[in-house]
Formats: structure tokens, C-alpha cells, sequence
């Protein structure tokens, strides 16, 4: 059975892998290496604290062990999934002891052994008797992560179709996103801590975890502690063969999770206002019971919101609070992004508002408002609730100029990207647990976030202006701006994609039904599809590159460095232009700035030239007719 599953995972991922996911996949197992060998090389370090190297390596397997149990959960369904062999005669322990196999034939398992040999290098420098306790503890803790994802991934994706579940998703991903967007303030964290040590109480604790308890162990067979080498194994062992049984357990069919009821009251429909019996308040009513009930609509009420917050946080580790007031406005950002696929959620429910002539544009508006009534009220009580507890008033215009821009512009760009850049998802009552399949809308995201930003700028550069010249009036007429800019972007953007809806519809639900194209298409299959859809595996790993190259560059090696240059700060941390003498760390930070710049233009020009060759494909095919005519 090991064998046979083992070999069935091979086959589903030989036949299932794109060039798009192989270049992503590339991209992660470099990435993983790189991790993976600093986590080796942390081992042999010396640190001025003599308990610092034992705090260093079990912050970092915990965080490993994070990684795993986080990363599943959003990485779609596995190449062989419990639910497939429901039906077949199958012992459940014997089933899972073959997914485990199979599990660990995989790469993100090669590299995690990788990286847990920083146990044996930590043993190393301890004793021999330290090596051979190392070796079973490196094993364990191995299985451990492994069996962990897996159950916490079961239990997750049963909670998944409840609204709870959805709110726990959202945080859980705007977690991700905040540290992976300021993950720079965190290394500065870290670097103080390395500075000055680990306070006993978190040190307690981070040894306390699962994922520290090989190197509780080989620290005591280190000093001879017989006792406490033995001791933590066994637990560990233990710990494993629990977990195990859960798995077992969980593979069969899961009712954890509270069907979320749908549909509607007829007495609530004649109690409803006036205001809510047009066209438009009729659409807007099904929009926000939609937002109501949807587990997926539930995950982005909580995403932008608790992206703001953990943000917002991070700067505490200086006592930092001027992020506070602009909550709302990161809030409102946030929700634009990851709202801007309201059709492709939605699945083939499309038709129904194509067979309806002449409704198009009242389906755009409907969607707006619902929107704005969802995210308005929510945006403004953060950005106020920050202001009152950063204490600073002068911030509060700069707040809430953002937070209207963001909302304005945001409603239009999010219903205009939702009909030109539509993402295919599943109807649904077919959708699935996991949160990556319902469309890969990494891109639409991306797009939409930097879109958002840049229509705040006029609000913000009137603040700016009025900021700079010292006058009271002009820094508050910054709202009058942002108001101007939310209104033109809610009008002119929504009438564009009432028209785009209206006259594109059929090929919108065609898109919906036939799902994303195939990547082994021909050329004349290509045209008019993404650069993303289209591009091979090699041209997207160089893009992907240049887009890391860029934000590393401008972001943290440049602008942040800047930054603290400015601050006449005399923290190095790891940014590359403070650690030169002081002449030329200008033009390091000019460098770092234009290699950053140079990324992104690289990222551009391959994502130009390959939207250019799928756009010059119908015009050669039209060229070879004329010519064979």
C-alpha cells in the first residue's frame, strides 16, 4: 500500500504540474535552501549570551514548524487527499500510514531535514553521546510537523464552509501577508534581542514548545542528564503516535463545521425600505446577505481589518504608534484587494444577471454600495479608534484623507477588475475547504493593492502640501480631495464596468464555466489570454526573480535604510549601505534603490513582451489568410 501510494502522488503530480507552478514551485524550494542553510549556519554561531544559541534554534524550528502547519492550509488540496479513498476497503491506520509515506516524498520534506540538522550541528559542539541523541531527535521532530500539518489541515478545512472558520482563515492569512510585508521590522526586533538576549520568560516558554524538545534533549545529553535526554523523546515519541491516531481518526467523512443557511424571508421583504425596493436596493439586499452568509465573503470582512491591526502592531517593538491612525485607510487597501473577484466568487451565477437586459449597470452599482456599506461604517470606526489612542490629532486628517480615497477609489477599481480581470472560481455549493481553490487571484490582488495606493495620492500630496506650508486649511481640504477622487473613481470605473459586463457577458460566463485555460495550448489558443497563463516556466521564474530583486532593492536595502539614515539612528541591523563608512553609504542607498528599480523594470518588460507576442498572434494568423488567399 506504501508503495502503491507513494507512487500514485508521482504520477498525479507529473500529470497535474503547470509551467506556472513549477516556476512558483522553483522559486519556493530556492528560497526554502537558502532558509534551510542559515538554519545550519546558526548552529555553529557564538553568541555573547550563553543560553542565546539554545533561544536562536528554538525560535527558528518553532517557526519551521509554523511554516508547516500554516503553509498546507493554503497551498490547495494535496496531490492525494483522504477523501479520495472513502469508498475503498481500506483500513484507516494502513491508509494513513501511506499518506504519511507519501507525504514525506516530497522536496519541502528534503529541505526541512536539511534544516533540522541543525541539531546534529548543535550536538556537535557538545559531545558525542549529544550526536547519537540528535540523530532520533531530528526523526521525530520531522514526523512531527509532518503529521501536525495534516491534522491541523483536516480540522481547518472542515471548519472551513462555517463562517467561523472563515474569520480564522482571514486572520491566519493576513498574518501571513503583514509579517511577509514588514517582515524588515521583525529582523530589527530580533537584531535587539540578539543585542541585549531573549527575557527569561519567553525563553521559557519557546523551549516549553514541541518543536524544542530534541534540542532540550540533546542539550542534557550534552551535560550527561541522562534523565531529561531520555525524557524529552519519549514525550516527543508520544506526542507523534497521538497525533497519528488523529489523523486516523479524521480521515473519515468530518461534520465539524455548521452548514451556513441560505436563502431568504419573504416577511423580511415586505418590511424592507423604500429605499431598498429599486433595482439597485433590491441587488444591494442580496449583496449584503451575501456578505452575511458567504464563509468566503466572512474571510474578506476579516482580512483587510486584521491586516491593518497586525500591521499596525509590529512597530510597538519600538514603541512606534504613528501606524495607528491609518488603520482604516490599511483597511480599507486591504479590502479593496482582496474583494476585486466579486464575479468569480460568484461562479456561473452570472447568467442570471445576463438574461436580465438592461440590469447590468444596476448589478455594478448594487455590488459598489454593498461594499461601501460593508467597509465604510468598519474603515472610519478604525481610523478614529487609532487616532485616539496614538493621542496625536495632527495625524487625523492625513487618516481620514487616506481611509475616504481608499474606499472611493477602491469601490470603483475593485468592480471594474472584477469584470476586466476575472478570476475563474467554482459555484459555490462546489467550492471547496481550502482557500486556494477558489481561484488564483495572487495577481488581481497585487494589481489592485498598488491601484488603490496610487489613488491616494492626491489626497495625500494635498496633506502634504498643506503640512509643509503650514496651513491648517489646505491640510484639511486634503478630505475635499480624497472625497473628489473617491467619486470619480466610484462613477467613471463602474459605468466602465457596467459596459464591459453588458457587452462582454457571454465570454465572461464562458470563462466561468470552461475554467482557466489549459497551459498546453497552441499559439493561436494564446491569444488574449493572460502573460501569466501563457508564459513558460523559465520566463516566469526570471519575472518572479526580478519582482523579488525589486521589492528587496527599493523597500528595505533602500528607502527603509534611508530612513534610518535620516533618523541619525546608529543601528546597523541588516541593511547592507549602514554597514560602509559613512561616505558612501549615499551612494550604496542610491544603488540599492536603482538595482530595486531595475528589478521591477526587468518584471515589466518580460510580463510587455509576453503579452505583446499573444497579442500579435491574431494579426500574423489574419496576415498568413490574406497571403494563402
Amino acid at each position: 500500500m506504501v508503495g502503491v501510494l507513494i507512487r500514485m502522488k508521482l504520477a498525479v503530480l507529473r500529470h497535474s504540474t503547470s509551467d506556472t507552478k513549477m516556476a512558483l514551485s522553483g522559486l519556493g524550494w530556492a528560497a526554502g535552501i537558502c532558509l534551510a542553510v542559515t538554519t545550519v549556519i546558526l548552529a555553529f554561531l557564538d553568541f555573547n549570551q550563553p543560553r542565546m544559541l539554545m533561544d536562536v534554534l528554538a525560535v527558528t524550528f518553532a517557526l519551521w514548524a509554523l511554516g508547516w502547519i500554516v503553509g498546507p492550509i493554503f497551498a490547495g488540496e494535496p496531490a492525494l487527499n483522504g477523501e479520495h479513498f472513502h469508498r475503498q476497503p481500506i483500513p484507516r491506520r494502513t491508509l494513513t500510514l501511506g499518506l504519511l509515506a507519501a507525504a514525506l516524498v516530497a522536496v519541502t520534506t528534503a529541505i526541512t531535514v536539511l534544516a533540522f540538522g541543525a541539531t546534529i550541528a548543535f550536538a556537535a559542539r557538545l559531545s558525542w553521546q549529544a550526536v547519537l541523541v540528535s540523530v532520533p531527535a531530528v526523526v521525530l521532530l520531522l514526523l512531527l510537523v509532518v503529521i501536525l500539518s495534516r491534522v491541523v489541515t483536516l480540522l481547518f478545512r472542515a471548519l472551513a464552509r462555517s463562517r467561523i472558520g472563515g474569520a480564522i482563515t482571514a486572520t491566519v492569512t493576513a498574518a501571513i501577508v503583514s509579517l511577509c510585508s514588514f517582515s524588515w521590522v521583525l529582523m530589527i526586533g530580533i537584531y535587539l534581542l540578539l543585542e541585549h538576549g531573549f527575557p527569561d520568560t519567553f525563553s521559557t516558554v519557546v523551549r516549553a514548545l514541541p518543536s524544542s524538545w530534541g534540542l532540550l534533549a540533546v542539550e542534557a545529553a550534552g551535560r550527561g542528564d541522562w534523565l531529561w535526554a531520555i525524557g524529552p523523546l519519549v514525550a516527543l515519541a508520544v506526542l507523534v503516535l497521538a497525533l497519528f491516531a488523529a489523523w486516523s481518526a479524521l480521515l473519515g467523512p468530518q461534520r465539524l463545521a455548521r452548514p451556513v443557511v441560505r436563502g431568504s424571508s419573504a416577511e423580511q421583504a415586505v418590511r424592507c425600505p423604500r429605499l431598498f425596493r429599486s433595482d439597485v436596493g433590491t441587488i444591494c439586499r442580496k449583496e449584503l446577505r451575501t456578505w452575511w452568509r458567504d464563509p468566503m465573503r466572512t474571510q474578506s470582512i476579516v482580512l483587510g481589518p486584521a491586516f491593518a491591526v497586525i500591521t499596525a502592531v509590529f512597530p510597538l517593538i519600538f514603541d512606534f504608534t504613528a501606524a495607528f491612525p491609518f488603520v482604516g485607510a490599511a483597511g480599507a487597501l486591504m479590502a479593496a484587494a482582496t474583494c476585486a473577484n466579486l464575479y468569480g466568487q460568484d461562479g456561473t451565477a452570472l447568467w442570471l444577471t445576463l438574461t436580465v437586459p438592461g440590469k447590468e449597470k444596476a448589478d455594478v452599482r448594487a455590488r459598489q454600495l454593498a461594499w461601501l456599506i460593508v467597509f465604510g461604517p468598519l474603515t472610519l470606526l478604525l481610523t478614529l479608534a487609532g487616532s485616539l489612542l496614538h493621542g496625536d490629532p495632527q495625524l487625523l486628517p492625513w487618516a481620514l484623507a487616506a481611509n475616504i480615497a481608499a474606499l472611493g477609489g477602491g469601490s470603483g477599481l475593485l468592480i471594474w477588475a472584477s469584470v476586466a480581470v476575472l478570476v475563474p472560481g467554482p459555484d459555490p455549493h462546489k467550492s471547496k475547504n481550502s482557500p486556494m481553490d477558489h481561484g488564483d487571484v495572487t495577481g488581481q490582488s497585487f494589481m489592485m493593492f498598488f491601484l488603490v495606493a496610487l489613488a491616494l495620492c492626491p489626497a495625500l500630496g494635498v496633506a502634504w502640501a498643506g503640512h509643509a506650508l503650514e496651513q491648517p486649511a489646505l491640510l484639511w481640504g486634503s478630505l475635499a480631495v480624497a472625497l473628489l477622487t473617491g467619486v470619480l473613481s466610484h462613477v467613471l470605473l463602474g459605468t466602465v464596468a457596467a459596459r464591459k459586463l453588458r457587452d462582454e457577458g457571454p465570454e465572461l460566463l464562458h470563462l466561468m464555466r470552461s475554467g482557466a485555460p489549459s497551459s498546453t495550448a497552441t499559439p493561436e489558443e494564446d491569444a488574449g489570454k493572460s502573460p501569466f497563463e501563457t508564459m513558460s516556466a523559465g520566463r516566469q521564474t526570471l519575472m518572479w526573480t526580478a519582482m523579488a530583486v525589486g521589492i528587496v532593492g527599493t523597500l528595505p536595502q533602500g528607502l527603509v535604510a534611508l530612513g534610518i539614515k535620516l533618523s541619525g539612528s546608529p543601528d546597523k541591523v541588516w541593511f547592507l549601505a549602514l554597514h560602509v563608512d559613512d561616505p558612501w553609504q549615499w551612494p550604496v542607498i542610491v544603488a540599492m534603490v536603482l538595482i530595486g528599480g531595475s528589478g521591477f523594470w526587468a518584471a515589466y518588460w518580460l510580463y510587455r513582451a509576453e503579452k505583446s507576442r499573444t497579442e500579435q498572434i491574431p494579426a500574423e494568423k489574419n496576415r498568413a489568410e490574406a497571403v494563402t488567399v
